[in-house]
Parts: structure tokens; sequence; C-alpha cells
């Protein structure tokens, strides 16, 4: 492994811990930050991914503008380089900026993605976004789907995402 992705390791950590900070400006500096790294290091799987949870933060902050953009940059990488990872972020990033039952749907095929590849917990993660936007349409299904999310990190061990799922399912 080399310095670059020992850098571009570190920033998505950092955004990650950010992220789950709910400090959605910060998150998408660090994202920023990663994402030039893959790109002067010709990290291209990492700059799908990158690009992807750079959207999802956009998305959370209300820059919904932004978010499209790195949605898009995310997808159309994920689009030339065959790669199941990025495949499953570029339809994450696509739900998450994509509004009403379109994005839902596309965050539960994320979510099936993310499953098939072993990685439950970016699957309870598009759970809990596809959750928060399903409140919006059927409170019913929104609240199925975050109590999903809410019990997935609780086997995952990840608890302040329970809880976070709980609130948002409550509230």
């Amino acid at each position: 492994m080399g310095w670059s992705e020992v850098a571009f390791s570190a920033l998505f950590g950092l955004a990650a811990t950010l992220r789950d900070r709910e400090d959605h400006a910060a998150a998408a500096g660090a994202l920023a930050r990663a994402l030039e790294v893959c790109e002067r290091a010709g990290l291209i799987a990492q700059q799908i991914q990158t690009a992807s949870a750079r959207a999802v933060v956009l998305a959370a902050e209300g820059d919904v503008e932004a978010a499209r953009e790195a949605a898009e940059q995310a997808a159309d990488l994920a689009a030339r380089v065959p790669y199941p990872l990025g495949e499953a972020a570029g339809l994450e990033a696509q739900g998450a900026t994509t509004p009403g039952a379109e994005g839902v749907a596309k965050l539960h095929e994320a979510a099936e993605r993310w499953g098939s590849l072993g990685r439950v917990l970016d699957a309870a993660r598009c759970d809990l976004l596809a959750g928060h936007a399903l409140r919006e349409i059927d409170a019913e299904a929104g609240c199925a789907a975050l109590e999903a999310a809410r019990a997935a990190f609780e086997r995952l061990g990840v608890v302040h995402l329970a809880e976070r799922a709980r609130a948002l399912a409550a509230g």
C-alpha cells in the first residue's frame, strides 16, 4: 500500500466518523480532499466510493445540486469500471439524491447489492436512508425500513446508528 492509499483511507475514515456525528459540512470537506487524492493517484475504485459518499453527505447537508453532481460522477465512473462495490456505491448515491419513490427504489437496490457483497453495514445505511425518505411517502413503510435498519445496526454493534434509526422512526 502506498502513501496515496493511506491518505485516502484516513480521509475516508475521518469522513465516515464526521458523517456519523452528523457534521455533514466537515464530512463533505474530508471527502473532497479524499477525492483529490484519488484523482491525483489514479485510484478509480476509491474515487467511485468517495464521490458516492460525498453525494450522500451533501444531500444530507441540503446541497442538492452539488449532491447530484457527485452522484452523477460516481455513476459515470461506475458505468466505465466493472467494480461491484462501485456499482453499489453509485446506486446509493443516486438513491440519496433522487426524490420520492424512485430514490427509495434505488436505495433498496443499493442495499441488496451491498448485502450480496457481504457489506451489511453499508446495506443497513441504505435502509436508514430509504426509511428516512420513505417516511414522507408512506409513514408505515418508512418506520418498517427504519426498524430494519435499527435491528441491523444493533446486530452489528453500531449503537449510535441504531439510536438514530430509532429516533427517526419515532420522530
